[in-house]
């Protein structure tokens, strides 16, 4: 079986074995600072798993995004600003432990380094990385509907600014 994923000529993209283990999972734990890619949360809570997303707010992360899963029944969304690089995906007893984002690149076509935690001997690991991500839950905020307001209005900011920093440029 196919551990470790990497998004490479293999065609071993972490996605696949994000989306096999999300099918059956009752309890899914995310824990990435950049995220863009609400399609696979929104896959998952629909066949029935409870998600608890940790992100980063961030020039890199989506405020469209966020306002998809934050508004989906049965997704718990907290934050952090700073200091934050983590990367777990937990699915009930499994985790996918890397540099993967829950971005395009970071599922489908950056070359990542991610490994599969599901074997006999993985269970005081994958232990391990359930209490770090308890303890970063912990200490992530709560997002709000105004701090993601807020968020967003920020991030439209910042583009803009980006953009005509870039037109100077030229």
């Amino acid at each position: 079986m196919v551990r470790i994923f990497t998004n490479g000529p293999r065609k071993d993209y972490v996605i696949n074995p994000f989306n096999e283990l999300a099918d059956g999972a009752s309890q899914i734990y995310l824990a990435a600072p950049y995220f863009t890619k609400a399609e696979p949360i929104l896959d998952a809570v629909k066949k029935g798993s409870q998600v608890q997303l940790l992100i980063g707010l961030n020039e890199s992360t989506s405020p469209q995004a966020l306002a998809q899963v934050s508004e989906k029944p049965g997704v718990s969304v907290r934050y952090f600003t700073d200091r934050f690089h983590a990367k777990i995906f937990i699915f009930d007893d499994v985790a996918i432990l890397g540099s993967s984002n829950l971005t395009d690149g970071g599922l489908f076509s950056n070359r990542e380094a991610s490994i599969r935690l599901d074997q006999d001997n993985d269970r005081d690991a994958v232990e391990e990385i359930i209490a770090l991500f308890v303890e970063l839950w912990e200490a992530g905020k709560v997002l709000t509907p105004q701090i993601l307001s807020d968020f967003a209005a920020a991030h439209k900011r910042l583009q803009q600014i980006g953009r005509a920093s870039c037109r100077e440029r030229v």
